[in-house]
């Protein structure tokens, strides 16, 4: 996967990696015949993880060119990965506790009506 250029692309990049080679030795390992009792149950683990991390690297570029003018507010950085992860079907079980009390003190009302629109359009409801 090539990786645009951000300010966070080394770790993005290394964490991609990563999960891409963890992957594919459990492939190789179950290609061959020597699968491991819970070669599954990490190969499931490991594809959401890789999902979650293309979300929030499509987010941090979000956060990089929408704050270019003015830098984004902790809340304005949740919202927007809230928004990827939730466009992918992902859950938001990896959103910082800061963030969800940023999203939680200051927009818990904008938050609330972006979850429930974003799920509507996601289901083919509202």
């Amino acid at each position: 996967m090539k990786i645009a250029r951000t300010a966070a692309q080394p770790i993005f990049a290394s964490g991609f990696r990563s999960l891409e080679d963890e992957l594919a030795g459990i492939r190789r390992r179950i290609a061959r015949g020597r699968e491991r009792a819970d070669d599954r149950a990490d190969l499931e683990e490991l594809e959401l993880a890789l999902a979650e991390l293309r979300a929030l690297y499509r987010a941090a570029l979000r956060v990089e060119l929408e704050g270019a003018d003015e830098p984004l507010g902790p809340q304005d950085v949740a919202l927007v990965e809230v928004e990827e992860l939730i466009a992918d079907g992902l859950p938001i079980r990896h959103l910082s506790p800061g963030m969800r009390d940023a999203l939680k003190r200051d927009r818990e009302a904008d938050y609330s009506v972006r979850l429930y629109g974003l799920a509507g359009a996601a289901s083919g409801g509202a």
